[in-house]
């Protein structure tokens, strides 16, 4: 049994912190994949998660190339999209019967409630740590705001 950084990213912020965790965990990592890949430019995008976080539309996702079953640790990122988990998330989560994980949420500004989310869409999985890390917009050049020592005194916990 092992550890399995399992994230999905959009524009790279999240993937960053995913390749970082895994680094220095000695995780493996994969990456949660919509079927229908969103569009490359950022305000199609933010008009359509938009649409899909406000209709509660979930966005089915490809099958991981990992089984889950070997992994005794799961720790999630995701971007957070307008106050919640972006919908292809919310689908792999309500289909991966994970009974714990831990998460970890990258935002512009717009942070989420982890604990409340993942109740919302997976109530049977148990959040063991969480932690929320913020960037600067996507509008600009995007830089991180979350100091690397917090990030990574987090990261040795896992």
């Amino acid at each position: 049994m092992g550890k399995l950084v399992l994230y999905f990213s959009e524009f790279g912020n999240t993937e960053s912190i995913a390749k970082r965790i895994a680094e220095k965990t000695g995780a493996d990592i994969c990456r949660i994949e919509p079927v229908e890949p969103y569009p490359e430019n950022l305000q199609e995008v933010m008009e359509i998660g938009r649409t899909e976080t406000d209709n509660g539309t979930l966005r089915p996702v490809k099958q991981l190339e990992v089984d889950l079953s070997e992994y005794d640790k799961v720790i999630l990122g995701m971007p957070t999209w307008w106050y919640h988990l972006p919908p292809c998330v919310g689908y792999f989560m309500k289909n991966a019967a994970l009974e714990r994980i831990s998460v970890f949420v990258t935002n512009s500004g717009v942070p989420l409630s982890i604990s409340d989310e993942m109740k919302r869409v997976s109530p049977s999985t148990y959040v063991e740590s969480s932690k929320i890390i913020e960037f600067t917009p996507l509008v600009e050049p995007s830089r991180l705001v979350t100091p690397l020592d917090e990030i990574d005194a987090w990261i040795e916990t896992l």
